[in-house]
């Protein structure tokens, strides 16, 4: 069991014997730490506020109070916090390698399992290490909780004085729940990640109703609704650009194409994700109205699809 907690304390270690850290670069570090708690919060759908509480020396010692009906969900919130912020991971992952595609059925699942777990921490005594496990587990490839771990941990290692931090729990009169948990200087690199590339996104079925074509040579872009949202996008079928410069495609008012459509993505530095390009590599078929035309490249994605998934289906 984990000890009734309603407080969590982040310890800067300094090079020196100062007690003052750079107003800047400690509110730039404490807002990715929000964020993270922030992330939490909305994951297991729990009502709880976090205060700041006065500085304590010693390098410098920042206190957070965690403000809710429930204690124990207080205490589990806490807890996940400070061995999320303190965990080095196996590898250093790079996004573009983890899980991090937010489909509407994997949060479903996601938000399905935690609240189960959640129903089991009715009381301070089912708070464990084991539960405080099962829930890091479903939040492990998080892209948000990574990303602004990372981003902590970035902003440190670019500020030379805090030679290491550490988190600790606290409960009555501010005293110590759990065992201060510690990260040192020489391991902030394993918590950063190093890319802000996302894995591209690939519908091999999109819709984009054409906009503005291009009906010139050059590598102008293309226009085109997409998800009810306008698209730009760079046109490489070429023979499809072909048949448009040689005027077989006319293009008339509503007139779609569908496409295999690969959009590379990026994520910004507070963490939302954005479409950085986007390319239609193979229009399959030009709808206008009800008429449907199948192109030639459409044919034979789709027969090397066919033929690709029956191999895979072989080797299962």
């Amino acid at each position: 069991m984990i000890r009734p907690s309603d407080k969590f304390e982040l310890h800067y270690y300094f090079t020196d014997n100062s007690h003052s850290m750079n107003a800047t670069v400690r509110n730039e570090c404490e807002r990715e730490l929000l964020l993270i708690i922030k992330e939490l919060i909305v994951s297991l759908n729990v009502e709880i506020e976090i205060d700041s509480e006065a500085f304590l020396e010693g390098g410098l010692k920042n206190c957070w109070k965690a403000l809710g009906k429930n204690s124990a969900q207080i205490t589990l919130i806490l807890a996940l916090f400070t061995v999320i912020i303190s965990r080095i991971p196996v590898e250093n992952k790079e996004l573009v390698k983890l899980q991090i595609e937010n489909l509407k059925l994997d949060n479903e699942i996601k938000q399905n399992e935690l609240k189960k777990i959640k129903q089991e921490v009715k009381t301070d005594e089912d708070v464990t290490d084991e539960i405080v496990e099962k829930v890091i587990e479903k939040l492990d490839n998080d892209y948000k909780i990574i990303w602004h771990k990372s981003n902590f941990y970035k902003k440190l290692s670019f500020y030379p004085k805090v030679n290491k931090i550490s988190t600790q729990l606290l409960g009555n009169n501010n005293k110590p729940t759990n065992p201060e948990r510690t990260v040192f200087r020489n391991q902030f690199p394993l918590l950063i990640v190093h890319s802000d590339k996302f894995s591209p996104l690939i519908d091999d079925e999109a819709v984009i109703v054409i906009v503005s074509p291009v009906l010139t040579k050059g590598g102008f872009q293309w226009k085109g609704i997409y998800k009810g949202q306008v698209l730009s996008f760079e046109m490489k079928d070429k023979d499809f650009k072909n048949s448009v410069l040689n005027k077989q495609v006319e293009f008339v008012n509503g007139i779609a194409i569908k496409c295999v459509l690969h959009q590379n993505r990026k994520i910004d530095e507070i963490g939302v994700i954005q479409t950085i390009s986007s390319q239609v590599l193979t229009v399959l078929e030009i709808v206008e109205s009800n008429n449907i035309i199948e192109t030639d490249q459409g044919k034979k994605y789709r027969r090397d699809k066919n033929e690709n998934d029956k191999q895979m289906k072989l080797f299962q």
